[in-house]
């Protein structure tokens, strides 16, 4: 029970990092960019918005199938 409690509060953080994360791409562009993608590698913008995304929804239907599973004990 505890396990599946930390699991979605790590969830839940990830979830913000991305949403930020996506709302720093969008603002600044590709060069003021933090996302280490972005300064080391040189990724584009429009996939790494694209990745974030669909990071974003896999990560929130985690944390709801986790929450349905709790409440079902």
């Amino acid at each position: 029970m505890m396990a599946g409690f930390a699991a979605i509060v790590f969830l839940l953080i990830r979830a913000i990092r991305n949403l930020v994360e996506l709302i720093y791409l969008w603002q600044s562009g590709i060069k003021q960019s933090r996302f280490y993608a972005v300064r080391v590698w040189g990724a584009r913008r429009k996939p790494l918005l694209m990745l974030l995304i669909i990071d974003t929804i896999v990560v929130v239907a985690l944390i709801f199938i986790l929450s349905a599973r709790i409440q079902m004990l």
